[in-house]
């Protein structure tokens, strides 16, 4: 689903608002049920593995797919004021540093090669999309799920949609890095689908940027408040799946109350958005996980009495 604009670029939002990327109706693989999930952009995670780069910044971004582009046409090299398009040896190459974010070159785009990610919503809009499908919630026991980006950098917006969709009977879940202050979204949460990416706090640092020391407070928090709780691990080879790693999260997660565990295996089907965006990715050599090793991390979790699946 399309979402249209609120507000334009360089204004403030208010705190029942948040930066959306998108809306997705009838999700399956966002908690229980059929689910509606909101897409938030802002992050303060950057995992160098990340498949939705276009929801790390918490402003709005512009993607440019090459394989769309008509590069004769150069409209959008007409309509920007400030140079920052311009052809290349037949390609068309935007310069990041100096677009100013008015967005004329989308506007004139026809073939949908330039595309805007990210529009300040309020909750009461997204609410309004959201009870169109109440019948299918209800017959499914499914609900609202928000992801991100980090739901956690949108607090107040996540929290007031959270809070009329309990009002109304939906079943909401957060899916977060855990990365912030939860308490207040937690009051009006009935699952959270909790990304776990290292135990060592320094090889968290190296590869997302960012301590765990606030990430593992929360996920105690999210337990010690009997909240259901899912726990997701992104499966990056060389970087978190090894079996010393594995006996780490066991050993942590044996004090914690959760449904079960889920595996994410690493893959790199978002490579593509970092050339959109022009920006470098790091681990385009990295080789996806082997089968028999995934299988030996299930197994290792299950004979120490944790359900364990993966999600591919």
């Amino acid at each position: 689903m399309v979402l249209q604009p609120m507000k334009g670029w360089g204004e403030v939002m208010v705190e029942t608002e948040g930066m959306i990327i998108k809306l997705e109706r009838f999700k399956l693989n966002d908690g229980p049920g059929i689910r509606t999930t909101v897409f938030t952009k802002g992050c303060p995670l950057r995992c160098l593995w990340c498949s939705n780069p276009e929801s790390q910044e918490s402003y709005p971004e512009i993607l440019y797919n090459q394989s769309l582009c008509i590069v004769g046409c150069r409209e959008c090299i007409k309509v920007c004021p400030n140079n920052s398009i311009t052809k290349i040896d037949e390609k068309i190459v935007i310069n990041h540093s100096l677009c100013k974010k008015c967005y004329r070159c989308v506007e004139v785009c026809d073939v949908g090669a330039l595309k805007k990610v990210g529009d300040i919503i309020n909750f009461e809009e997204i609410y309004k999309r959201v009870e169109r499908d109440i019948p299918f919630y209800k017959e499914t026991k499914g609900g609202v799920t928000v992801s991100g980006g980090e739901p956690l950098n949108h607090k107040g917006f996540t929290r007031e949609l959270f809070k009329v969709c309990r009002e109304n009977g939906i079943h909401t879940a957060l899916d977060t890095s855990g990365y912030g202050d939860m308490d207040e979204i937690l009051r009006y949460t009935d699952l959270v689908l909790f990304d776990m990416k290292h135990i060592d706090d320094s090889l968290h640092k190296k590869y997302t940027g960012v301590s765990n020391k606030i990430i593992l407070e929360n996920i105690k928090k999210v337990s010690n408040n009997h909240i259901p709780m899912i726990i997701r691990i992104p499966l990056v080879p060389g970087i978190n799946d090894s079996k010393e790693n594995m006996k780490q999260f066991i050993e942590f997660l044996k004090d914690i109350r959760f449904i079960r565990v889920d595996l994410l295996p690493y893959h790199g089907l978002g490579i593509d958005k970092y050339t959109q965006l022009g920006r470098v990715y790091q681990l385009e050599d990295l080789k996806t996980l082997e089968k028999s090793d995934l299988e030996e991390i299930i197994e290792l979790f299950n004979i120490n009495g944790i359900k364990c699946l993966a999600q591919c």
